[in-house]
């Protein structure tokens, strides 16, 4: 959202400045110089945030998979747990012949 109101400023200073030149004949090339350089920094903000919205999907599936892991390692250690707990049982109630 910044970087939306970034270009959005950009532009409206772009051309606040480039009506105001052109309105002197002796500033149209002057007025077309800021155009390009307005050009170029709004293609830079969109580049930037272009940039940042990659990283931020990169690091949310990294985040998602980091998740991923901890639930299967979680899951197995429950499924343990659950089985050991019912081989200290079997113990304690002499139930060897049945299964867990």
């Amino acid at each position: 959202m910044t970087h939306v109101k970034q270009v959005f400023t950009l532009i409206f200073v772009g051309l606040f400045t480039i009506t105001l030149a052109a309105c002197s004949d002796d500033s149209a090339e002057q007025a077309e110089d800021k155009l390009d350089s307005l050009k170029e920094s709004t293609s830079n903000v969109f580049k930037d945030a272009k940039e940042a919205a990659a990283d931020a999907t990169d690091k949310a599936k990294e985040m998602a998979e980091d998740a991923a892991d901890k639930a299967e390692e979680l899951a197995e250690d429950t499924a343990d747990a659950i089985e050991d707990t019912c081989e200290k049982a079997k113990d304690k109630l002499d139930m060897e012949d049945k299964d867990c």
